[in-house]
């Protein structure tokens, strides 16, 4: 993710910039698809779970702030151009995945059964996902910023470490399974729980 520590004072928000990032964004989800689907015919088990769970708080760390980086985003105004990196990312990926990764059956489409063969049901759902995890991640990036510079990576792992803590809530509790999916989730909570957090640790 670039540098580990951005100013925040200097934002980038032309539309070259947003366009740019919001190709790489889905070039780095293209990549992270199809390694975590090759991964799923090698492995089994604990293994999987461990890795799986691995590439998806990698997966959602860069999704949530790799916009933020691009945009340096630290009003209003400017997290929402973040957003909108999150979802073009999420259309760049949608276009490669139908044009190229479908053909080869890399991954059984589920949902298209449910859906009658028509994916449009739930993807523009992921669209709108992809677009709050980003917006999320820059909101945060924003609260962090007001000190003047934003580490990066470590802000990414503030997220990364309360997932890893919800995830342990809701397996010792029973609340959920012990499933990756599950880690998706417990990523999703700790993003929002972020926000309020950063607030109260970044106030003028």
């Amino acid at each position: 993710m670039t540098s580990a520590a951005q100013t925040a004072s200097s934002t980038r928000h032309d539309a070259r910039t947003i366009v740019v990032a919001g190709f790489k964004l889905g070039v780095f989800t293209v990549l992270g698809v199809v390694a975590f689907a090759l991964l799923t015919r090698v492995v089994s088990g604990t293994v999987e779970l461990v890795l799986q769970s691995v590439f998806i708080l990698v997966g959602g760390a860069v999704f949530a702030y790799f916009p933020s980086v691009a945009i340096r985003p630290h009003d209003v105004d400017t997290i929402a151009w973040a957003a909108l990196v999150g979802l073009l990312g999420a259309l760049t990926f949608t276009v490669v995945d139908t044009a190229f990764l479908r053909p080869f059956n890399l991954y059984s489409w589920t949902w298209d059964e449910l859906g009658g063969g028509s994916g449009f049901w739930y993807i523009p759902v992921w669209w709108m996902g992809s677009a709050v995890l980003a917006w999320l991640g820059a909101w945060v990036y924003s609260i962090v910023g007001r000190s003047g510079s934003v580490n990066v990576i470590g802000t990414a792992g503030v997220t990364t470490l309360g997932a890893l803590l919800v995830f342990a809530l809701l397996a010792l509790t029973r609340l959920a399974p012990v499933h990756s999916a599950v880690m998706a989730l417990a990523f999703s909570v700790a993003l929002v729980a972020h926000v309020p957090l950063a607030g109260s640790l970044h106030r003028q």
